[in-house]
């Protein structure tokens, strides 16, 4: 184990009592085998401790509140610095630019961090040094326990600060190198990836972990933490324990790469750190007889920690697997050390950013209600080309064009108009179509029609000067989304 981790933190409840031999624990001493078997067979709930690094948390944190992203006024400092980086404006509902889309292309003031990471344009910031090292800069100067240096360290706490997902310390303190709670962490999770809406507490869950400011997040995940109610694993005492590096994996890959966890293959991966500790619940007598005992996987995590050169639990260790074959670790896991916050960032962000669960898309800009896409607002995802929308900007315009008058050598409309009779070429359908498009012009513009001077459209006679093509499509801009099978990538705005 490192000998940077040092110190153990330990949270105790006192509504549980007999949870630890405090002979041994309490002196920073593991409990024997037999006395683990002892205490489970007692029906005691047990705190697993971990090595946790030797910086304190500073400052008095703030309360965790929760409220949209584009009306968050935590941070303004960097909140402006940000904004101003990534081309972020103000609009009558809030905010507008990378962080502000939908997946659909749409503005949305109310976005998470996981729809942001799958839009391309952020993506190109935080792989551009130099702009990575603007928005460091930024956090630097916004956090007096930050500093620019370490480039992606100060943007993993940047983007926290930012999505506001874990609350800040008082009076700026961002405290990266502090370890967090499963609850913690569980909240940070369901919060980057869930909009701001009203909640309702799980009772249940609360019964079975203890009031806490976070568990109307961490209810949200529960069910993907390694730790489960089902077991009582999850209680009053491990909920606001520090989580393990092994634990977080596990929670982040069975959340978003279920399917890899399911199908993976653990024979041909190796760490320098870890191993398969095989079924160690059964090995313990943790589960005899084929009864899982009471609180059998805290356990069962406590003996591993106690003892990481014996292997980790099959489950957590096919976590490990995938998570390096996702990039998210590598051949030294430390998974039986306390997860930071830093740490849990790039964890989370990293893996968003290769989920599946939502397509990647390119857009500057979202589109707003009633309001076609500017020239910043959409890019293809073809990379270094853009489409663009133009809108006009002054309500003053003629839209009809009736105002403008034209040469004898411009064009003066589709070729289709120049027919005698455009009923030859249409069938039936599309003439009633054409009847009808034409039938509603004539009562909202009736000066375009004459019986001089026109040509003939379906049934209808259109006036000879009126310039270029009509429309049904209302100016509605035209967005794909997802498309697998074209040569644009899928997320294209259009």
């Amino acid at each position: 184990m490192s000998g940077k981790f040092m110190s153990i933190k330990r949270i105790i409840i006192p509504t549980i009592t007999m949870v630890i031999i405090a002979s041994q624990l309490m002196g920073c001493a593991a409990a024997s085998q037999s006395e683990l078997l002892q205490m489970i067979n007692q029906g005691d709930a047990i705190e697993i401790e971990i090595a946790t690094p030797k910086n304190q948390e500073q400052g008095e944190e703030f309360a965790i509140d929760w409220e949209e992203l584009a009306l968050l006024t935590t941070n303004p400092d960097l909140r402006k610095s940000w904004d101003d980086i990534l081309n972020i404006t103000p609009t009558d509902t809030g905010k507008n630019g990378i962080l502000y889309v939908d997946a659909e292309g749409n503005n949305e003031p109310n976005n998470t961090l996981r729809v942001a990471l799958h839009n391309r344009e952020f993506l190109k910031y935080l792989d551009s040094e130099t702009d990575t090292l603007k928005l460091a800069e930024a956090v630097a100067g916004n956090y007096v326990d930050i500093e620019s240096d370490d480039t992606m360290k100060s943007v993993y706490m940047g983007i926290n600060g930012y999505f506001n997902l874990l609350p800040d310390a008082s009076p700026n303190y961002a405290n990266p190198d502090s370890t967090l709670q499963r609850n913690e962490f569980m909240a940070m999770v369901f919060r980057a990836e869930t909009p701001v809406q009203d909640l309702t507490v799980d009772e249940s869950f609360e019964s079975a972990v203890g009031a806490s400011d976070y568990n109307i997040y961490a209810q949200g995940v529960a069910q993907n933490s390694y730790l489960d109610l089902q077991s009582k694993s999850l209680n009053n005492l491990t909920a606001n324990g520090t989580i393990t590096r092994a634990e977080a994996i596990y929670l982040i890959v069975s959340r978003y790469f279920s399917d890899d966890l399911k199908a993976v293959d653990t024979k041909s991966t190796t760490f320098t750190d870890a191993k398969d500790g095989g079924n160690i619940a059964e090995q313990q007598k943790f589960i005899e007889d084929a009864t899982q005992k009471d609180y059998w996987k805290s356990y069962e995590l406590t003996y591993a920690v106690q003892n990481p050169d014996n292997g980790l639990p099959t489950d957590l260790f096919k976590a490990l697997v995938v998570a390096k074959d996702k990039g998210l670790v590598g051949d030294v896991t430390r998974w039986d050390e306390a997860l930071t916050r830093s740490e849990a960032m790039e964890l989370l962000i990293e893996a968003l950013k290769q989920e599946t669960g939502i397509a990647q898309f390119n857009a500057k800009q979202g589109i707003t209600e009633g309001h076609e896409a500017t020239t910043t607002e959409a890019t293809t995802a073809t990379e270094g080309e853009e489409t663009t929308a133009e809108t006009a900007e002054d309500d003053s315009i003629n839209s009809t064009h009736t105002d403008v008058t034209l040469g004898e050598d411009e064009y003066k409309g589709d070729s289709i108009l120049d027919k005698t009779n455009v009923q030859d070429d249409l069938s039936k359908e599309d003439e009633a179509a054409v009847d009808a498009i034409v039938d509603q012009l004539m009562k909202e513009h009736p000066e375009w029609f004459s019986t001089e001077g026109s040509q003939n459209v379906g049934t209808q006679q259109y006036q000879g000067e009126h310039v270029g093509t009509l429309d049904n499509t209302a100016n509605t801009r035209q967005i794909e989304f997802g498309s697998t099978t074209s040569d644009v990538a899928p997320g294209t705005v259009y």
